[in-house]
């Protein structure tokens, strides 16, 4: 499925990420962490749960770990701030 990601927050000094799925299927939403650097808005990911493996659109693969998977759009996160 794939995945754009629409927010980007901070927990403990790590990156974390929001990405909304842009077909009707469940999970519609994902939080997730990755070492590379992802532009809210921007970047569109391919996510393939049962194998685990994630792709950038354009095929290349990307190291992520997926910490949270929901139907609904909740406040997932609290600023530090």
């Amino acid at each position: 499925m794939r995945y754009k990601i629409i927010d980007v927050y901070k927990l403990h000094n790590i990156q974390r990420y929001i990405a909304k799925c842009l077909k009707p299927h469940s999970p519609l939403y994902i939080v997730i962490e990755s070492p590379r650097t992802l532009c809210k808005e921007l970047d569109i990911i391919d996510v393939n749960f049962e194998k685990s493996l994630t792709t950038w659109a354009t095929g290349e693969k990307i190291a992520l770990k997926i910490i949270h998977q929901t139907d609904h759009f909740e406040k997932f996160y609290e600023s530090e701030n």
